[in-house]
């Protein structure tokens, strides 16, 4: 089922969004509050004489301005925080679910990248576009001249706002040891950390695909996501902290200046047109004028956000079927035209695999074996192929990939524990742990000081391809499926532990259906069935 994106985050998201508009209504409210009293003031000193309390009435409206300003912003960070995190990790949920060619296609780096960009436009619109933006410097050069024409020392007041915001954020954004600059450097580290997390587990297509529907993967880029946006909350809400106090002693040196045109024209020193020219209403229009461009252009920007989900995201899941069964007895099929693009690799064949059996699937290299393979498993679409004598596209992925493990001859481990890279997130009870660790390929981690709880560095680069390739048949000892694949799966193990691991599968799961692709005649000394691709013909011999 296809939906519209932007509709789905109205959707879970509208009340949060009436809330935010509540929140600025009564912000404007209050800005527009404040100068009308310094207007009624003016009116009421006119027939009636000069009243003290106007003037604590406006500093109270201008405080409590502020007060729901400093709520405004807790509530926007929370929002941003709640909007990000959810986003983020439902993106890549979508992402998981797309035809294993198109994530291969779009490539990790693109997919982080336009991600997070979707996530920041689509919340920008929401939330913070609806803000407002300063008047612009040329507003502000026009507003100094035409004041230094009525009056110089009202000009001078003015200015003054001018280095107190410039020095005031130079304070704030530079320096070493200022608490910002501080918390700007622990966000760029979590962040680059975070990112390469993300990064190393979008990269990994085979797991993203052997456990789309698992939510172990998921949360190790739950994880990642949500300390970045717990450190974005804590240095954004800071400077905003700062800038709100900034503002609000900058608000009141110019609002002071009204009290100044009140003192010029009571003495006559100023004219009411001119009085009325220095109202801020005129800093309320320019500001509405600048949100109306400000969301235009997100429109703009929303447009290719949601574009990129429907379009690139949601028009390439891949297809799935509703059948499962209690477990898989046999695979089989009829083959024709199997390649990718415009080179077929197997013209023809056909096969059948039973439980027990155990084959050997040979051939020269290129040939199309890891193709072949991919198809059992649902990561690449295949026609012919049948599970228990049914359509393989009419059965669940969830069912296929939970049954049917594809274990690839290149080791991508991802920057986490080895037991969370032999979990990816799944939990599983102790007793399977267990009979795991009596294996002899896990004795070795287990010896170690830090035990399974060693972390793995980028690409596994603290760690030889063996280790590599044992973590990776220890996921298969845990999620015990029906059909085994092992694509080159010892090609960084030395041949006796190779054959020694070979053994122990092919012992335990003796019941299974275990596939076998290696150019080493050695691992297939089990072997009872041998599939042979040659000259484009996949044949059973």
């Amino acid at each position: 089922m296809r939906f519209l994106y932007d509709k789905e985050l109205l959707k879970r998201y509208y009340k949060d969004i009436i809330k935010n508009i509540l929140l600025l209504l009564i912000i404007s409210a209050l800005s527009i509050a404040a100068p009308l009293v310094l207007r009624n003031a003016v009116d009421y000193e006119s027939s009636m004489g000069f009243r003290k309390e106007i003037i604590a009435y406006y500093l109270i409206l201008i405080t409590l301005l502020y007060s729901v300003k400093f709520g405004y912003n807790r509530f926007s960070f929370w929002f941003s925080e709640k909007f990000k995190n959810f986003e983020t990790v439902n993106l890549y949920k979508k992402i998981f679910h797309m035809s294993y060619d198109k994530i291969n296609e779009m490539e990790p780096t693109y997919i982080t990248e336009r991600v997070r960009d979707t996530v920041n436009t689509i919340f920008s619109l929401y939330c913070n576009s609806l803000t407002g933006i300063f008047v612009s410097i040329l507003t502000v050069i026009v507003i100094l001249s035409v004041t230094a024409g009525i009056d110089v020392p009202l000009a001078l007041l003015y200015f003054l706002q001018v280095p107190l915001q410039y020095f005031g954020f130079q304070k704030l954004l530079n320096g070493e040891k200022s608490k910002l600059s501080q918390y700007s450097y622990e966000l760029t580290t979590i962040a680059a950390k975070s990112n390469k997390n993300i990064k190393a587990v979008v990269s990994d297509v085979d797991s993203i695909k052997q456990y789309s529907d698992s939510e172990g993967i998921l949360s190790f880029i739950r994880q990642s996501i949500e300390n970045i946006t717990r450190m974005e909350r804590k240095a954004n809400s800071y400077a905003m902290d700062v800038c709100t106090i900034l503002n609000y002693i900058s608000l009141l040196l110019k609002n002071s200046s009204y009290i100044y045109i009140i003192y010029l024209y009571v003495t006559n020193k100023a004219s009411i047109g001119d009085m009325i020219y220095l109202n801020l209403v005129n800093d309320i229009f320019y500001t509405s004028i600048s949100d109306l461009i400000t969301i235009q252009i997100n429109l703009r920007d929303l447009h290719g956000a949601v574009k990129f989900v429907s379009d690139e995201i949601e028009k390439n899941y891949e297809d799935d079927g509703k059948k499962s069964f209690e477990r898989i007895d046999s695979v089989s099929g009829i083959i024709k035209d199997v390649g990718y693009q415009d080179k077929k690799l197997i013209e023809e064949g056909d096969f059948l695999l039973c439980r027990g059996d155990i084959a050997a699937l040979t051939g020269d290299s290129g040939t199309g074996k890891s193709t072949f393979v991919k198809m059992l498993n649902k990561f690449l679409k295949g026609e012919g192929i049948q599970i228990n004598h049914c359509d393989i596209n009419e059965i669940s992925n969830q069912f296929i990939r939970k049954k049917v493990f594809y274990l690839a001859q290149s080791s991508y481990l991802l920057p986490f524990s080895i037991k969370d890279n032999i979990t990816l997130g799944d939990f599983y009870p102790e007793e399977k742990w267990e009979q795991l660790l009596k294996h002899n390929f896990m004795q070795k981690f287990i010896r170690q000081d830090e035990g399974l709880d060693m972390m793995v560095y980028e690409n596994g680069n603290n760690l030889s391809g063996g280790d590599k390739q044992k973590i990776m048949l220890g996921r298969i000892f845990l999620q015990d499926p029906d059909v085994i694949i092992l694509d080159e799966s010892f090609n960084a193990i030395d041949e006796k532990s190779g054959e020694d691991i070979i053994d122990e599968i092919t012992a335990m799961y003796a019941d299974r259906i275990i596939i076998v692709i290696s150019h080493s005649e050695k691992y297939f000394k089990h072997c009872n069935k041998r599939i042979l691709i040659k000259n484009k013909k996949l044949t059973m011999c």
